[in-house]
C-alpha cells in the first residue's frame, strides 16, 4: 500500500505551479475538473476535511454568507480538523473577514456593540469592541491593510479594495506554503491559492464585461445626444 507521504509528494509534484504574482494572472495552472481528480488521491479522512476547509474558506463563501453562518460553520471545522497548521490558516482568513465585517458595520453607521456581543471569530474582538471610534479600531499598527480597507469603503471603490484583500490573502498563503511542500496541508494550500487565482480571473472578466457596458452605453449616449 502507498503511503500517505509518498502519495502527497507525487500529487503535489503533478500539480503546475502558481504564479509567483497573483495580479498577472489570467487564468488558474490548473482546471477545476483536473484538479478535482488530481485530489482524488487524497486519503479519505483528508479529503472530507478539505472539503470542510473550502465550504468555509472559498472567497465567494466566506465573502458572502452570514456572520451568524461563519461562526456556525468556523466552530464545525475547528472542531473536526486537527492539524495545528491548518487550524491556524483557518483562524487567519477567519479573523480577516471579521475585520472586514467590523469594517462595513462601521461605515454603515451602526453603533458601538456592547462587550461579548460582537459576532465574529479571533483575536481581535475585544479591539473592535474597545476601539469602535476609531477607524482601524486601534490596529493600524497590527493590521497593515486595515486603513486602506477602511479609506476604499468609505470612498465606494470597491474594486481596489477586493483586489487589496486579495492580494492580502494571497500573500498570506504564499508565506505559509513555504512550511509545507509534499503533505496534506501543502495540498489544502494548493487549493486555497487556487481558489484566489480563480477569483481574481472571475473578477477581471466581470469587470471586463462591466467596462464594456459601459463604453456602450457612453457611445450610444453620445449618439443620441449628436442625432
Amino acid at each position: 500500500m502507498i503511503g500517505s507521504n509518498y502519495k502527497y509528494a507525487m500529487l503535489m509534484t503533478s500539480l503546475p505551479a502558481h504564479p509567483p504574482s497573483l495580479f498577472s494572472a489570467n487564468q488558474t495552472p490548473i482546471s477545476k475538473i483536473r484538479l478535482e481528480k488530481h485530489l482524488t488521491l487524497l486519503d479519505e479522512r483528508d479529503a472530507k476535511d478539505l472539503s470542510l476547509i473550502e465550504e468555509l474558506l472559498f472567497w465567494s463563501q466566506v465573502n458572502e454568507a452570514t456572520d451568524q453562518f461563519i461562526i456556525y460553520k468556523s466552530k464545525e471545522v475547528l472542531n473536526k480538523v486537527q492539524d495545528e497548521f491548518l487550524r491556524g490558516v483557518i483562524l487567519w482568513r477567519l479573523e480577516l473577514r471579521t475585520l472586514l465585517s467590523a469594517l462595513r458595520m462601521h461605515h454603515a453607521g451602526i453603533k458601538q456593540p456592547k462587550k461579548n456581543t460582537f459576532n465574529g471569530v479571533g483575536r481581535w474582538l475585544g479591539d473592535i469592541e474597545r476601539n469602535w471610534d476609531k477607524n482601524d479600531f486601534g490596529l493600524g499598527h497590527r493590521v497593515s491593510w486595515i486603513l486602506p480597507a477602511q479609506q476604499m469603503l468609505s470612498q465606494h471603490r470597491t474594486y481596489e479594495l477586493e483586489k487589496l484583500l486579495l492580494g492580502v490573502v494571497w500573500q498570506y498563503y504564499a508565506n505559509e506554503c513555504n512550511q509545507h511542500y509534499f503533505d496534506f496541508p501543502a495540498v489544502v494550500i494548493y487549493v486555497l491559492r487556487w481558489d484566489v487565482i480563480y477569483r481574481w480571473t472571475l473578477y477581471r472578466a466581470d469587470e471586463a464585461v462591466r467596462r464594456f457596458d459601459k463604453l456602450v452605453d457612453d457611445g450610444l449616449q453620445d449618439f443620441k445626444l449628436s442625432v
